[in-house]
């Protein structure tokens, strides 16, 4: 999957989440929506932690889906 459209998702789908939302991001600890937004733009080490789970999420979605029918 090309670099820049993973940025592009995961922006926009933590875009879509309240603003006061926090998440916790193994060791590192917990950042806010807004700083999650910026570790992805710079590339992070967190930034890029939140890409994985996002795709981890997005990969395991169809399973999930089936489950709750």
């Amino acid at each position: 999957m090309d670099e820049e459209y993973l940025k592009k998702l995961v922006i926009s789908r933590l875009n879509a989440m309240p603003p006061d939302v926090s998440f916790s991001i193994g060791n590192y600890g917990s950042f806010t929506r807004d700083q999650l937004i910026t570790e992805v733009k710079n590339g992070s080490k967190i930034g890029k932690a939140t890409e994985e789970m996002e795709l981890n999420y997005l990969r395991k979605l169809p399973k999930l889906a089936k489950m709750v029918q």
